[in-house]
């Protein structure tokens, strides 16, 4: 079929046409309902949800990491340092005070997204190229020390990176809605390509790969070309993530690099649903909106006027309390319902349709 024919059958897909359906309600949510912490919070929501997709997205093709915070983090930091000094670049051409803000900033911001993204990318390239024939958990420790790696690089080449003390980015689009669009128009991309991706003839090799692998070589797939793809694509968009968190919170530092990062995509697909479309977003919005709402004064205050008695040799018990109640409730997921909580919105829906 012609590239052209393929792109009007796309655009005339039921895909499509959900895609636009979907960025229309996430664009209307935040001007319904005029609420700085809701805007923060659902912000946050897709921008792990990218994150968590592009976990997800690896798992589908028999492979496993323990380390994606390293993909997430050079995506981050490298956004902000070529934006940073494209930044500079433009104040000093133009002779002015500040990075001029408008429709040329926000290509800019795009720009600095994008190349982020490859760079991670192309060290998830060279990482893919060298363990690619390892098996999946094999493969996921790997990871995760190349993880602690890049942290001890970031932190002895401080003078480029600025990793120990941190920087603050150049700032391309204002905060509030106009970052939150920006957000919701990367995470419909991102994960509807990446949903494409898993329909079409790659996606079923990388099923059959994570079926069964060595049937896979039996049929005639060629497993590491396609698990170097698969591991190539998820970081690409963990570096995009990764540059959408750092230009979010106005600021990146080493923790980027953190374990809790590392894991927290693999326990929003498991919460969401692993193998699901739908999964890793349903997972990120349970898992950030819970631990938000968890960790806002109120409550963390509420958790230690009302248990502190109980803990008399902790000072303020709110924050390990409230970690404690996120902790219970991912276990009470994963025992009373493996397959994440992505099956039992399908078990409700048909009950509610039967």
């Amino acid at each position: 079929m012609p590239s052209k024919q393929k792109v009007a059958t796309f655009l005339r897909s039921k895909g499509f046409q959900i895609l636009l359906i979907s960025f229309a309600i996430l664009a209307l949510i935040p001007v319904l309902i005029r609420d700085s912490f809701f805007l923060f919070v659902f912000t946050l929501i897709f921008i792990f949800a990218i994150y968590a997709a592009s976990w997800n997205f690896l798992s589908n093709s028999g492979q496993g990491s323990l380390g994606h915070a390293a993909f997430l983090g050079i995506g981050g930091f490298a956004s902000a340092i070529i934006g940073s000094r494209l930044s500079v670049a433009i104040i000093i051409t133009l002779k002015v005070d500040t990075m001029p803000i408008g429709a040329l900033s926000v290509l800019l911001q795009i720009m600095v997204l994008l190349l982020g993204g490859l760079l991670s990318a192309g060290i998830g390239l060279l990482i893919g190229l060298a363990c690619v024939r390892l098996k999946a958990w094999y493969l996921a420790m790997v990871t995760f020390g190349f993880s602690v790696i890049i942290n001890t690089l970031s932190s002895q080449f401080d003078s480029f990176t600025n990793g120990i003390y941190g920087f603050a980015p150049a700032i391309f689009v204002p905060s509030g809605f106009p970052f939150y669009i920006l957000v919701i128009s990367f995470a419909v991309l991102s994960i509807g390509i990446m949903h494409a991706v898993m329909k079409s003839r790659m996606g079923l090799a990388f099923r059959a790969i994570h079926g069964n692998e060595a049937e896979a070589k039996m049929i005639g797939i060629n497993t590491p070309k396609y698990k170097l793809i698969a591991f190539t694509i998820s970081t690409f968009f963990a570096g995009i993530a990764g540059g959408l968190y750092v230009y979010f919170i106005r600021f990146v530092d080493n923790s980027i690099f953190s374990p809790a990062n590392s894991f927290l995509p693999l326990i929003m697909s498991v919460i969401g649903g692993l193998g699901t479309v739908s999964g890793p977003v349903i997972g990120s919005i349970f898992l950030t909106s819970v631990g938000q709402i968890l960790t806002t004064q109120p409550v963390t205050q509420g958790l230690s006027n009302t248990l502190g008695p109980f803990f008399p040799k902790v000072g303020y018990v709110g924050p390990p309390l409230t970690y404690l109640f996120i902790g219970v409730i991912l276990i009470a997921i994963v025992v009373f319902s493996p397959k994440g909580l992505e099956s039992l919105f399908r078990k409700f829906y048909k009950y509610l349709v039967s």
